[in-house]
Parts: structure tokens; C-alpha cells; sequence
């Protein structure tokens, strides 16, 4: 039986444009690092409806989507904050 929570996939995505920090409530829980007149978001998203809120508030700003990869799987973190893999769980950040 495996137990523990499940932390969602993480995603980059980069938009064109530098946004300022003051958008970065916008993508809760994403980090958000301006490179070369891009901003590129990264970060855990919980679900897909995040996932679509997170593009719907890019199109709403009027910014052009350059790209969307998700870059890794879903983690099961143990209580303790491991994850099965022996690598940090998110409560240990």
C-alpha cells in the first residue's frame, strides 16, 4: 500500500515578454525568472485546471505563449517529506 500526498507534474513555461514581479501572484506557486526578453515560469501545478488558468491569465495579459513542457511526473511524498525517490519532497524546501 503506497501512502503519502501526491504532488502534481512540473511544468516550464515560457511566454514572450518580461513580465514584472508584481505578476507573479498570478501564477501562484509558479517561479517566475526573466531571460532574454522571455519570462519563463516553472514550477508544480496541482491539476489541469490550474494548468488551463495559468494559459487562460498568459492570453487574458495579452502574452504570445512560446512554449508548455512539463518536466517531470507526478512525485508521491511520503509523511516525512521524501519522496520515493530519495529526493526532498516539497515540505523539506
Amino acid at each position: 500500500m503506497q501512502t503519502g500526498a501526491v504532488i502534481g507534474p512540473e511544468y516550464r513555461v515560457v511566454v514572450r515578454g518580461e513580465l514584472d514581479s508584481r505578476f507573479a501572484y498570478l501564477f501562484d506557486g509558479m517561479q517566475m525568472e526573466r531571460v532574454a526578453g522571455t519570462t519563463v515560469l516553472t514550477g508544480r501545478v496541482v491539476d489541469q485546471a490550474q494548468l488551463h488558468g495559468f494559459i487562460e491569465r498568459i492570453e487574458e495579459l495579452g502574452l504570445e505563449l512560446l512554449s508548455l513542457q512539463q518536466t517531470s511526473g507526478r512525485v508521491r511524498v511520503r509523511p516525512t517529506g521524501r519522496d520515493l525517490t530519495g529526493e526532498r519532497g516539497e515540505s523539506d524546501r
